[in-house]
């Protein structure tokens, strides 16, 4: 049995769209625009409540999001901030 490459797996998904939560993309550059300040502040990456607050200021900023949301936009925020603070600091 041949295994599929990634070539075969690019002409296989050509045009489809292989993210899922398309509304969290949108909305993305606003929240890490609203959770910026806390990030930035220094304290918000340096001890474990901290991954809680940031899903409450996100929570208080876009209340009609599911809580599983607001976990997956913390998350992905606090990711992107160490690329973009490791970036700036190159």
């Amino acid at each position: 049995m041949a295994g599929s490459n990634g070539k075969d797996a690019a002409a296989w998904n050509e045009g489809l769209e292989r993210r899922t939560n398309l509304h969290l993309r949108d909305l993305f550059e606003n929240a890490y625009r609203v959770a910026y300040p806390l990030l930035d502040s220094g304290q918000a990456l340096s001890n474990a409540g901290s991954a809680h607050f940031l899903r409450v200021v996100l929570h208080d900023s876009f209340p009609d999001l599911h809580p599983q949301d607001i976990a997956i936009l913390s998350v992905s925020i606090e990711r992107v901030f160490r690329e973009r603070s490791k970036t700036a600091s190159q």
